[in-house]
């Protein structure tokens, strides 16, 4: 067998037949700097010197028209020179050998691309982040229910280069009416982080851009210290009523304190290290927010633990011998904020509450921020809410029970 090659020209004589094939590398996109086209080989901005994201192999022989293929047959984007230079060769050596079909190539690359197989991919390296405790249990969940129930049936058979705009609000407005606009939010949110996955793994060239979804602000529900007490008084068990005050006094949220050990209690200092949560039933050395905070002690607090026992697990809020699972916090509150004649949850009749209590008392929001473990005061604004009783003062001439923001961060 003779070959020769020339501009690309490639031909091939194989038991006496001639077979010619035009190919090469190319891409569609432009310099991201001065807008030119890509030159040489490899393609290059001449200019800029900056190179593509995304190439394909553009390619004919006689009798079977143009080609182009925008990944190798086991559905990879072209995202270097290097893969679809050798892309290009595997394909001239099939033509060669009177082995090559397109619609393997086709096949492999639509299989890979559908985005129903793309989402089962992502839910992989998803649930390899939740092993690294990079995400949470919660959220890993909830990616697997949203990929299910609606990202699936509705976009699975689209391939995922194609999605554009137009298909996302088609998708959104298909979703359950029934749905809360937070729901609705953080599904529109997590379809958003997919594709923004895919554009930065450069699976997708066009990221297309998300329809808003409004959602409003939430509706905070606390109670007063009063209420609190009366919750309290109908926790008979000393670790449950040491747990509940914990939450209400320190602000913590309920898989924090979970997860307290009584090695992050210093007694002399009265200091409280929060850095590490329960993720579900598992521990975590770490938080929500991956960071370390330290609290001072509330008294009342110091006086609860001082009478827990302690166990071998090191772990301060023990029952039975075991940590408390989430559904049991969630049941025991439940039961004994009815009984106290109170429909709120633990969230909100503990953390919640402390935010709110505060900001009554005419405490700023970064220092309750700061207390809460918040990255932003948009967060603890959410939760921190003035009672119509503090909002009467604007009807009276005595001194407002809150005070100036910049009075109070002078302490």
């Amino acid at each position: 067998m003779a070959t020769s090659v020339r501009n690309n020209l490639i031909i091939h004589a194989f038991r006496g037949i001639k077979i010619c094939m035009v190919g090469a590398v190319r891409t569609k996109e432009k310099c991201p700097k001065c807008g030119g086209g890509f030159e040489g080989e490899p393609l290059r901005c001449p200019s800029c010197f900056t190179t593509p994201k995304r190439y394909f192999v553009d390619f004919s022989w006689p009798g079977q028209g143009r080609i182009k293929l925008y990944s190798d047959q086991q559905g990879y984007p072209l995202d270097s020179w290097e893969r679809a230079s050798r892309l290009l060769s595997a394909i001239r050596y099939e033509i060669d050998q009177g082995k090559f079909d397109p619609r393997e190539y086709i096949r492999g690359e639509f299989k890979a691309l559908r985005f129903g197989n793309y989402l089962q991919e992502w839910l992989k390296r998803q649930e390899s982040r939740n092993g690294r405790a990079e995400i949470s249990l919660g959220y890993f969940k909830f990616a697997q229910m949203v990929v299910r129930k609606y990202l699936t049936p509705f976009l699975g058979d689209k391939d995922i280069r194609e999605i554009r705009e137009g298909q996302i609000e088609d998708f959104r407005d298909d979703l359950p009416p029934s749905l809360r606009p937070k729901t609705l939010a953080n599904i529109i949110g997590l379809l958003s982080k997919i594709l923004r996955d895919a554009y930065r793994r450069r699976d997708i060239v066009y990221l297309p851009e998300m329809p808003k979804v409004e959602v409003g602000e939430p509706i905070t529900k606390w109670i007063s210290l009063e209420e609190q007490e009366a919750v309290l008084a109908h926790l008979s068990d000393p670790v449950f009523k040491a747990f509940f005050l914990f939450l209400m006094k320190q602000g913590v949220r309920p898989s924090e304190a979970r997860a307290m050990r009584w090695d992050n209690l210093d007694f002399k200092k009265n200091l409280v290290v929060i850095r590490a949560a329960m993720d579900g039933e598992k521990y975590r050395p770490s938080t929500k927010e991956k960071d370390v905070r330290y609290q001072p002690m509330h008294p009342r607090i110091k006086e609860a633990l001082k009478g827990l026992p302690r166990s071998i697990s090191g772990f301060v809020f023990v029952n039975d011998g075991k940590l408390l699972s989430k559904k049991l916090v969630i049941n025991t509150w439940k039961r004994a904020a009815k009984e106290a004649g109170l429909k709120i949850t633990c969230y909100q009749g503990t953390r919640h509450s402390l935010a709110s209590q505060a900001i009554n008392k005419g405490v700023s929001e970064r220092i309750i921020g700061a207390m809460l473990g918040h990255k932003s005061v948009a967060s603890t604004r959410r939760y921190a809410k003035l009672s119509t009783e503090t909002l009467k003062a604007v009807w009276t001439e005595d001194v407002s029970p809150v005070r100036p923001q910049k009075d109070i961060d002078k302490r």
